[in-house]
């Protein structure tokens, strides 16, 4: 097909933000002042303001590339597939943005003044103190979702005016946090299939672009399954949203950086009854790739690239003609996390700081020498074959030589606007170069280290159902959808 649905059983991120369980950030226009350059973490992922602050800064985005992971031969010894494979290139320009900003731009009266909207008169203001205790209308809320424990008394008092006991309440019980009241109308899919038809009469599909509308339409459900199995655990537990964390970094005493900023914007922050804080990463695979095989040849494919899974094989997608087709291919989840994320997920953890509640925080105290944050769990989910939850520990070790390496990059490259060449790490010679094979080395240990913490199979992931409660009925390829309706 050529049709994919990207927002198949999707819940937005709006949504989710109504969630009983969840912390949502408020609207930038109500941040009006900013107590310390950390606080910039409250802007949502979505706003400008998220935008701006990458400026010059090293971001998760930047990391791996920065490192050298993305290079020819770091990447082959690191086993990142060839389609994900880049250049330092984007990483020297973006963090050469930083050497062009005017004096005194990046000091906390001059964030202030760029990014706080609810300075403007007029404008409906929160205080700094509730910045994470923003919640939306309660109508809202009770619109899209009821709580698990609220169904479970309305069910009780049904049965009761009824004349019946419940037997079983905890095998009864219904299996997520909450309900999830909307659900998709057929008309939807229709309107969906009519937008995908237009999209890919103005643009050329490539299975890259299909990853990130999938992944991109789909993070709000991951997010959503990471919630059900941590509440269900500790009641206790919230799930909270977050911007860019890491700022309070930028006056810090980092050495090794060599006056690099760097910033990280975790999917979320899971936040343990007990105290404990955790990064939340997700990660959807997409299921759809090439159709290699014409329809007309079977057994034979059309060009020489063998897909080993759905993570490959992309690199000559800009040059497909606008008749390629994709078709169905989920693969089973492994117990581990690339290699090629171990540098986001440690970026994360180290930009995250000590504590969430920013009120009761310093920028001195970012560099607490025993952070809160001491592990990520990356929640990794497939369409049709469920979800794994895996943790990964926080490494001080493999962090002091990310800040080396990235100290590195900004000496050698980007202060002296020299382009990096292919390979910049590897080919060193001498101390530096055995010490960058110990470090990938390192990376390598780590990806196949991790903890598996839960296995969700597919069923038992909460996802939005069709009008009339058939949820097998919205399918993955929107081709047949409307075809009765004339």
């Amino acid at each position: 097909s050529n049709k994919p649905s990207f927002f198949r059983r999707a819940i937005p991120l709006a949504h989710l933000r109504n969630h009983p369980n969840f912390q949502p950030l408020p609207p930038p226009s109500m941040i009006h002042h900013l107590p310390t350059k950390e606080h910039v973490r409250y802007f949502r992922q979505e706003s400008w303001q998220w935008d701006y602050l990458h400026r010059g800064r090293c971001t998760t985005s930047q990391t791996a590339a920065a490192l050298g992971f993305l290079e020819p031969k770091a990447a082959e010894f690191l086993g990142i597939p060839r389609s994900l494979q880049r250049g330092g290139g984007g990483a020297w320009e973006r963090l050469r943005e930083d050497l062009m900003k005017s004096d005194g731009e990046d000091s906390l009266s001059e964030m202030e003044r760029i990014l706080c909207e609810g300075r403007v008169v007029g404008a409906v203001r929160l205080d700094a103190s509730v910045f994470g205790k923003w919640r939306p209308g309660s109508k809202e809320t009770e619109r899209l979702w009821i709580s698990a424990e609220e169904l479970q008394r309305n069910r009780k008092l049904q049965n009761k005016n009824n004349g019946r006991t419940l037997g079983n309440d905890k095998a009864r019980s219904f299996p997520f946090m909450a309900k999830y009241n909307l659900k998709i109308k057929q008309d939807e899919l229709n309107e969906r299939k009519i937008s995908l038809q237009r999209q890919r009469a103005n643009s050329m599909s490539s299975p890259m672009r299909a990853r990130m509308q999938w992944g991109n339409a789909q993070e709000a459900t991951s997010i959503l399954t990471a919630l059900n199995y941590f509440c269900s655990m500790d009641e206790r537990t919230t799930i909270h949203e977050i911007g860019m964390c890491g700022a309070g970094f930028d006056d810090a005493d980092q050495d090794l950086l060599n006056g690099l900023k760097i910033g990280a914007s975790p999917d979320a922050l899971i936040c343990h009854g007990n105290g404990t804080v955790e990064v939340l990463e997700v990660k959807n695979h997409c299921p759809f790739v090439w159709n290699n095989r014409h329809p007309k040849q079977k057994g034979k494919r059309t060009n020489k690239h063998k897909h080993h899974d759905n993570r490959q094989g992309e690199d000559q997608s800009s040059n497909q003609p606008q008749g390629r087709q994709y078709m169905i291919r989920d693969f089973d989840l492994e117990r581990k996390i690339p290699p090629m994320y171990i540098p986001q997920l440690m970026m994360e953890m180290l930009c995250v700081g000590d504590s969430v509640d920013l009120d009761n925080l310093t920028n001195s105290s970012l560099t607490n020498s025993n952070p809160t944050c001491t592990s990520a769990v990356m929640v990794r989910q497939t369409a049709t074959k469920g979800a794994i939850l895996l943790r990964l520990y926080r490494d001080e070790s493999w962090i002091t030589e990310m800040k080396y390496w990235l100290g590195k990059f900004k000496s050698k490259y980007v202060n002296t606007s020299i382009i990096p060449p292919d390979n910049f790490f590897w080919n060193k010679v001498g101390s530096d170069g055995d010490r960058y094979q110990k470090f990938l080395q390192h990376t390598k240990e780590l990806s196949e280290s991790v903890e598996q913490v839960g296995f969700i199979p597919h069923g038992k992931i909460q996802r939005v159902m069709l009008e009339n409660g058939g949820s097998g009925e919205i399918p993955l390829f929107l081709d047949s959808v409307g075809d009765d309706i004339e």
